[in-house]
């Protein structure tokens, strides 16, 4: 069970540090790197079809199923059929939440570019994106996300 939720402006935010400059950088201002890796997710996915204009070669990409039915198949061809792929990048395989000094063991936080890849939203046409941001206990050595995948599930229709 979590403690009652606060109200976010009320929260110490965490930032993330995503390079060993930044984080460098951050050790130099005070803080202590909790460095992690950053793997991705396979359930996070989008997915994506190229068509291409027969005569003209110009390229258009397709990311919603119901646009298939539009396309006029005698001017344009399918040259990538559906796939789908990891959407985001990042500028380096590990990143760093950055500690302040003395925060204390049981706050709660608010950490404001996640490393972990966690579900968000999913479309019923395959697309789920990842979290971008939760709120976090800090509890001395790491945080305690909270984030219940059943609960924070959302879903678009479409």
């Amino acid at each position: 069970m979590w403690p009652d939720r606060k109200q976010r402006e009320d929260l110490v935010v965490i930032r993330t540090a995503r390079t060993e400059e930044a984080i460098g950088a951050a050790i130099e201002e005070g803080f202590w790197p909790l460095v992690k890796p950053v793997k991705p997710t396979a359930g996070i996915r989008s997915k994506y079809c190229v068509y291409q204009h027969k005569t003209t070669g110009r390229v258009q990409v397709v990311g919603d199923f119901r646009v298939e039915q539009w396309m006029d198949k005698a001017t344009w061809q399918c040259v990538i059929p559906w796939t789908t792929y990891y959407p985001y990048t990042f500028p380096s395989p590990f990143a760093a939440y950055l500690i302040p000094p003395g925060l204390p063991v049981g706050e709660w936080v608010w950490l404001e570019d996640l490393i972990e890849d966690l579900p968000d939203t999913s479309w019923n046409q395959g697309d789920t994106t990842r979290l971008a941001a939760a709120e976090a206990i800090w509890n001395g050595t790491d945080f305690d996300i909270l984030y219940d995948p059943e609960s924070e599930k959302r879903h678009i229709i479409g």
